[in-house]
């Protein structure tokens, strides 16, 4: 788990919101975001605004959201905050994407975080002012195992404020 943790932690946050039948709503009413089920527990991370762990899988996934001082730059240069702190770093998949119509950076990569070998996909969005950062990390042999939940949990983001 602190392999998760540890790729989790690096994210930056803004303030929380509240959960309604399984919907995450951001206090500043700026998106909402369906909640993970099944195996993944909540799991409190300074940094994240949500973040789960999925103890079958030694897994994790969780978003991050900075609104007061997103970063600048180009996506492909801002999307590799995500990856600090691993080491022998290979991106096996790097490009644009669109998510709900936010406009953002999507990269797997396999590397190793505190000695141990991890496979991480994130994705890095700009809306309405702010930027969202998505990210899964798992062991490589669990990492296609709880691909469709990450697929889901992108999948369940809703931006509600104007790009």
């Amino acid at each position: 788990m602190l392999i998760v943790v540890g790729c989790l932690a690096a994210l930056a946050a803004c303030a929380g919101g509240r959960v309604t039948d399984g919907v995450y709503r951001d206090a500043g009413n700026r998106y909402t975001l369906r909640l993970p089920a099944g195996a993944w527990l909540p799991q409190p991370l300074e940094g994240a605004v949500v973040a789960f762990r999925a103890p079958s899988l030694r897994a994790g996934l969780g978003l991050a959201v900075e609104c007061e001082r997103p970063e600048p730059g180009e996506l492909r240069h801002v999307a590799r905050h995500l990856f600090w702190g691993l080491t022998n770093r290979q991106i096996r998949e790097s490009g644009p994407v669109s998510l709900r119509g936010a406009v953002g950076r999507r990269s797997r990569l396999v590397g190793r975080l505190d000695g141990q070998r991890v496979e991480a996909e994130g994705v890095t969005v700009r809306h309405g002012g702010c930027l969202y950062d998505f990210v899964y990390v798992a062991p490589p042999e669990a990492f296609e195992r709880g691909r469709a939940d990450f697929e889901a949990f992108l999948a369940g983001f809703t931006p509600l404020a104007g790009p």
